[in-house]
């Protein structure tokens, strides 16, 4: 099982380990050394090209099944690496240290690993557990942009779970005690369902139209979420999942923290791509049950563009 700790990170325990990170990350907090690789910024880490090259650092640094390779960085970072991790000489051990909001209580979480092809985001990817350190002090030289993408995975655990969401409104979103919400969440759903077969689909709540968005505008990964879980609210109601009102305070509360994108026709072919699809359909968790939803393009077009 992974082990999850939050504490501060103190690089110097960590000199016998081989430490990946970007080049941003590095220049922020020292880090440096030959045990030091660096991989581009953001979604441009996540291919086969970055892949290999990481494999092969590896092997000139001898590095064996039995080390152990360290991952400092958002969710990009933490996806790469984990990928590398789990196919370099049949899996060596790892550290997540999450960077960025969305990545301590998100993606460092639950064991999957992605990398993109072909213009698809996360179409290749592996479950490989491990471990997390989470340090809250990182999220202090994080800019506006990035801790607002963070609260979008956020709202996703707030109407998951009304402990979080208890959280989120007693401490009036103390960031501490909210990461430790979320991810102490998350960590129980995977330990019930760790390869994603049965109710760990509900995480998926969001990221339907969210990763479609994502794709079609550029946008950070929260905010897409967040839009996401807009447009899916919207849909739950019209399908009559979830009561009206229930939908109308969330829809609120995205509008009142996030951009609102428009669902273009163009953006419905995207949603395609989901891994959750099935027979041509596109897969939805929709609040209320939380369960999948299989809708044609054509009906999605008609219950949310065609008002």
């Amino acid at each position: 099982m992974s082990n999850i700790t939050f504490e501060k990170f103190n690089l110097d325990k960590y000199s016998d380990c081989v430490v990946v990170t970007d080049d941003k990350i590095a220049s922020l907090y020292n880090i440096a050394g030959d045990n030091v690789y660096l991989l581009p910024q953001g979604e441009a880490a996540k291919s086969f090209e970055h892949v290999r090259a990481l494999c092969s650092w590896l092997l000139s640094r001898n590095v064996g099944s039995c080390d152990k390779v360290v991952a400092i960085g958002g969710g990009s970072i933490g996806d790469t690496v984990g990928f590398t991790a789990s196919i370099y000489k049949r899996g060596v051990q790892l550290l997540h240290v999450p960077t960025t909001l969305l990545a301590q209580i998100d993606s460092s979480i639950g064991g999957k690993t992605a990398i993109d092809l072909d213009g698809i985001k996360n179409a290749v990817g592996t479950f490989y557990e491990a471990d997390t350190l989470i340090d809250v002090d990182f999220l202090k030289t994080l800019d506006s942009e990035q801790l607002v993408s963070g609260q979008g995975e956020v709202l996703k655990y707030r109407m998951l779970s009304s402990d979080v969401d208890s959280v989120y409104n007693y401490g009036k979103g103390n960031l501490s005690d909210v990461i430790k919400a979320c991810v102490l969440y998350k960590q129980a759903i995977c330990d019930t369902d760790p390869f994603d077969k049965s109710i760990r689909s509900m995480l998926n709540f969001g990221h339907t139209v969210g990763h479609a968005l994502e794709l079609s505008y550029g946008i950070p990964h929260g905010v897409a979420v967040a839009n996401g879980i807009y447009y899916e609210t919207l849909l739950a109601s019209q399908l009559n999942v979830c009561f009206s009102e229930y939908a109308d305070k969330w829809m609120k509360v995205v509008t009142s923290g996030f951009p609102i994108y428009p669902l273009a026709k163009s953006v419905l072919p995207l949603m395609l791509n989901d891994k959750k699809n099935t027979n041509g359909k596109v897969c939805f968790v929709l609040p209320g049950s939380f369960g999948k939803v299989y809708l044609s393009l054509d009906e999605v077009e008609e219950l949310l563009l065609n008002d």
